[in-house]
């Protein structure tokens, strides 16, 4: 996905990746999508979070929650491993979140790539803590 669509454009795309929006205030700065109902088992949860500046995306996170601590490493090395087919690790890009103020808290492993423009894509291996406890996030957002 990237960054700059609407509310319903974004909406879509998200759907088509089995999230569904949990209702919320006509053109709310921030959005929830939760995993669509479906069936089968997964390892995990998962949710994605959007925030708009207006009508337009400025940020997307994908969180991801695991019982299982291996299997979150093995989670967060499979998007490493994903990303890193389309665009290598970027040690600027890393130093471009640091530089913002926008490392997670409970950061335990960080590999960012650059994505267009001022875009910056972030993927996390977390120690579960509140509010979310998720142990994997993905996250896109502008760096300027």
């Amino acid at each position: 996905m990237s960054l700059g669509l609407s509310h319903d454009a974004t909406e879509h795309a998200l759907h088509s990746h089995q999230y569904c929006k949990k209702p919320s205030e006509p053109g709310a700065r921030r959005e929830l999508y939760p995993r669509c109902e479906r069936t089968g088992a997964e390892w995990g949860e998962s949710w994605v979070t959007a925030s708009f500046d207006g009508n337009r995306l400025v940020e997307l996170r994908r969180w991801e929650r695991y019982a299982d601590d291996a299997r979150a490493v093995e989670r967060w090395n499979e998007l490493i491993q994903a990303r890193s087919k389309t665009s290598a690790p970027s040690d600027e890009a890393l130093q471009s979140l640091r530089d913002k103020g926008l490392l997670e808290a409970g950061t335990r492993a960080v590999k960012a790539f650059r994505g267009d423009d001022a875009v910056v894509i972030g993927v996390y291996l977390l120690t579960p803590s509140p509010p979310e406890q998720a142990s994997v996030l993905e996250k896109i957002s502008y760096v300027k």
